[in-house]
């Protein structure tokens, strides 16, 4: 998961902090040395060898774009971080995350809810993940560089960081109560630190990442509730924010800090691990299910429909290289006819991972009408420090809203495209029904895969209302199913769903989306 990443990547390229070879008349290295100063002093912070943090936090799901609908208010759905420790050796500039993350809440894998424990880390310049057996396996270079930023995400880090000769410091300025300085590292990224010009303390250090869905993202870290430990200041509290929509992304609760604490040894086996490949483009497997209906399995699903004169894609799904490879794959179907738009199922950041590029590439994008203004706003996002497709080949958004139903129809293919009803995943989701060859196709209604989930019932009550007559499921996750299968595998995993809950309400605990057991006095 993307998410995931995020979360877990606290790691980078560590720097050894020397004397700085910049004036000492430089308001820049005044500012940071003041900072340095208040953390414990300048010398304190030098000789730091190794910190140490210990604790538990929450990460928003997909980035904020995981919550039942798209509107600017809807409440988050939160994944729970347990046992977090990071610990940052500057003597061998090495790096150790360790936590364990959970769902807050009811939904397709059981492991996530019981809990996965994730170990990532970093020596030297090559950043890596460790497995269950201990076994290190090298990332690739966009892992490493989101991780050197998160591990910057830090008062002491960032402050020792700043204070090397081979960091650029400039651009001074004030904003309200805060001073602003930013620090290029020797890598050539650039962060921003705050100070408090009250007590010299950072407030926040702030950057810029990629995301596929939203463009150039500022991700901004405040730190809070400063207490010693071993003569330095450091935070019992951190949190994570970005620019769009001002979303909480990541919180940390601090139960223990430590300085000095013993050496973090090297990862067996990341030295001479080969690092990961370049991407390279998805391959796009093609399968006909009817007569102008192709199947399209990449990352996630997607399904081809050819009318008279052009083709409709339903779903764009992942990523951008995914909804790249996707797009041109329908084209290469039918040649002769162009795709001029993009149906897509719901605002989920996993299904709308594409939706960027499908602009870039000048299709419609297609949608139940709640989700207007988020896209309006997702597509409007600038992508100008990491250029993605739209970014390199802006274009307006075209977009066409659907209340509860559309047909359409011409004389070589009709489809019904229907708002999806009562279902807790989605508020403002769309289906596709294909009455001649009595298809469904969905996404996130039913996935053979999944272990578990509460809205199996929303499939049937859909075709119900509906009156559907659905012989087959053509899903973005999983594969085609006769209508009994869909049904047989909806039933296994309710009952997977009641008896986790039913675990642990036994062990005396809760979870978020499990049945609440009340006593009603009749």
């Amino acid at each position: 998961m993307r998410q995931l990443l995020v979360l877990l990547a606290i790691a980078g390229t560590l720097v050894i902090a020397t004397p700085t070879a910049q004036g000492p008349s430089s308001p820049a290295l005044q500012l940071v040395t003041r900072a340095a100063e208040a953390l414990g002093g300048r010398e304190r912070i030098l000789a730091l060898k190794r910190i140490v943090v210990e604790g538990y936090g929450q990460i928003a799901y997909q980035n904020g774009g995981g919550n039942i609908t798209s509107s600017l208010d809807a409440p988050q759905k939160w994944i729970d971080v347990r046992d977090y420790a990071r610990v940052i050796d500057f003597e061998n500039r090495r790096m150790r995350v360790r936590q364990r993350q959970l769902n807050a809440f009811v939904f397709a894998a059981a492991q996530n809810m019981r809990g996965i424990v994730a170990q990532q880390g970093l020596d030297g310049d090559l950043a890596f993940n460790i497995n269950a057996s201990g076994a290190a396996t090298r990332v690739s270079a966009a892992a490493a560089r989101a991780r050197r930023m998160d591990m910057l995400a830090d008062p002491v880090v960032i402050v020792r960081t700043a204070l090397d000769p081979k960091a650029r410091l400039g651009n001074v300025r004030t904003e309200g109560p805060l001073q602003l300085v930013d620090v290029t590292i020797p890598e050539g990224d650039t962060l921003t630190l705050a100070i408090n010009s009250a007590t010299s303390l950072p407030a926040s250090v702030s950057w810029i990442g990629p995301d596929t869905n939203l463009g150039d993202v500022t991700y901004r870290a405040a730190f809070t509730g400063y207490e010693p430990v071993s003569g330095v200041l450091m935070p019992t509290g951190y949190n994570t924010t970005i620019d769009f929509r001002n979303i909480v992304l990541w919180k940390l609760y601090v139960d223990r800090h430590a300085a000095d604490a013993p050496e973090v040894t090297a990862a067996p086996g990341v030295a001479s691990a080969a690092p990961i490949p370049a991407p390279q483009a998805p391959v796009i497997e093609s399968t006909p299910v009817a007569k102008g209906i192709w199947f399209l399995r990449g990352a996630g699903n997607s399904v081809l429909f050819e009318f008279d004169d052009h083709l409709t894609l339903f779903e764009v799904y992942a990523s951008e290289a995914n909804g790249k490879a996707i797009i041109d794959k329908a084209r290469s179907l039918v040649p002769g006819k162009p795709l001029t738009e993009a149906i897509v199922s719901h605002h989920h950041f996993d299904h709308t991972g594409g939706l960027r590029v499908a602009v870039a590439e000048g299709l419609t994008i297609v949608m139940q009408k709640g989700n207007e203004a988020f896209i309006r706003e997702v597509t409007s996002r600038p992508a100008k420090r990491f250029p993605d497709a739209l970014g390199r080949n802006p274009r307006p958004l075209k977009f066409k809203a659907i209340d509860d139903r559309l047909t359409m129809k011409d004389g070589s293919m009709t489809i019904e495209i229907y708002r999806v009803i009562a279902n807790s995943h989605m508020a403002d989701g769309l289906m596709v029904y294909v009455p001649r060859e009595r298809l469904l196709v969905q996404g996130d209604l039913f996935d053979v895969s999944w272990d578990s989930y509460w809205w199996g019932s929303s499939y049937m009550d859909n075709v119900r209302h509906r009156n559907l007559q659905v012989d087959r499921d053509v899903p973005v996750h999983g594969r085609i199913l006769p209508l009994a299968e869909v049904q047989e595998g909806i039933a296994k995993q309710i009952k997977n769903a009641q008896a986790l809950c039913a675990s642990v309400d036994a062990a005396g605990l809760s979870m978020a989306g499990c049945p609440v057991k009340t006593t009603v006095d009749r």
